[in-house]
């Protein structure tokens, strides 16, 4: 009895210790609502940008990539109607699918409008369609569409797993799952009449900072994506902590969902990065590793504030995301 309790305890540590491993990978990053930012004063140093010019070669061994490809058929719109009204904008409560799975969000819009980029909007780990509804509608106020969605991982999250393969598989099934939700609200906006299908964008933070990373690297359609506080540690970091068994098969599986190898990917010139200074979410070599390996005319914007960021970063994504897609 004691042999086997012991042996189960190991088993349970193996399984929690990669199971860290694939949530760190897949998240890392809080709500908004428990993530407090350092707004910039006059006092703080200006905010820093640059332009990233190195990519990081992707190890060889780390699993497939995924083409996270767009389920084909009818999107099913549904219209629930207008829940508010912002001055010049509308916000509609919307529901649309991904595949089988039904997919909530919230559809602004400018009045009287045509011929606007179509922006889609993403909330962070475990956050919702309306954790940035207000800055959908304050980007909406300024000239274009915008649509915020719960991600499924949110409304429909995979049963917890049993063994490690079960947990890694859940992983990547997860990001999957997000990306293709985020490709369907594309598909949304692109039906849109007031929507421009050639001028498609997308805002994400934190973890929708990552799925961009994903959306960068899969969908041409998207012409500008600005990723908020977007971080990840190494694929070799996080299966080191793994137990040696298990090294192999999650090296294999985090490969194929690391955030790094896919925006490495994204296309020269599409991409805009905010990151904090003083974030205390997302360790800041993290940051770093996203913005050594994105691609050459990567716009890079560091901000005297936390993983929150502050009203600053926001207004200067905005504007960059409507330059991008206006020209």
């Amino acid at each position: 009895m004691a042999a086997n309790g012991k042996s189960s305890v190991r088993s349970r540590l193996g399984l929690l210790s990669v199971g860290a491993i694939a949530l760190l990978a897949l998240a890392g990053c809080g709500k908004s609502g428990t993530t407090t930012s350092t707004s910039a004063s006059t006092s703080t140093p200006a905010t820093t940008s640059t332009q990233a010019t190195t990519t990081t070669a992707t190890p060889a061994g780390e699993g497939p990539q995924l083409s996270f490809a767009d389920p084909s058929g009818s999107v099913g719109f549904i219209d629930h109607g207008v829940i508010e009204r912002k001055g010049s904008v509308v916000v509609h409560d919307i529901a649309f699918r991904s595949g089988t799975e039904p997919i909530e969000g919230f559809l602004v819009e400018p009045i009287d409008a045509t011929n606007l980029p179509g922006i889609v909007l993403m909330h962070g780990s475990g956050g919702d369609r309306n954790e940035l509804l207000s800055k959908a509608i304050e980007l909406a106020q300024r000239g274009a569409v915008t649509l915020t969605l719960t991600a499924p991982s949110t409304s429909d999250p995979l049963p917890a797993p049993t063994n490690v393969a079960e947990l890694l598989a859940g992983s990547t099934a997860t990001t999957v799952r997000d990306v293709v939700a985020v490709r369907r609200a594309a598909d949304v906006l692109a039906s849109r009449p007031t929507v421009n299908p050639k001028r498609i964008g997308y805002l994400g933070w934190s973890a929708g900072a990552k799925t961009g990373t994903f959306v960068a690297a899969s969908d041409p359609r998207f012409r500008a994506l600005a990723l908020l506080s977007a971080g990840a540690d190494t694929v070799t970091a996080f299966v080191a902590q793994a137990p040696p068994a298990d090294r192999k098969i999650a090296r294999q599986a985090l490969g194929s969902i690391d955030p790094i190898r896919y925006v490495a990917l994204a296309r020269p010139g599409t991409l805009l990065l905010e990151d904090g200074t003083r974030d205390q979410v997302i360790p800041h070599e993290a940051l770093e590793n996203v913005v050594r390996a994105a691609p050459h005319g990567t716009v890079v914007h560091w901000y005297p504030a936390g993983h929150a960021l502050n009203a600053k970063a926001y207004g200067a994504a905005f504007t960059w995301l409507l330059q991008r897609l206006r020209s």
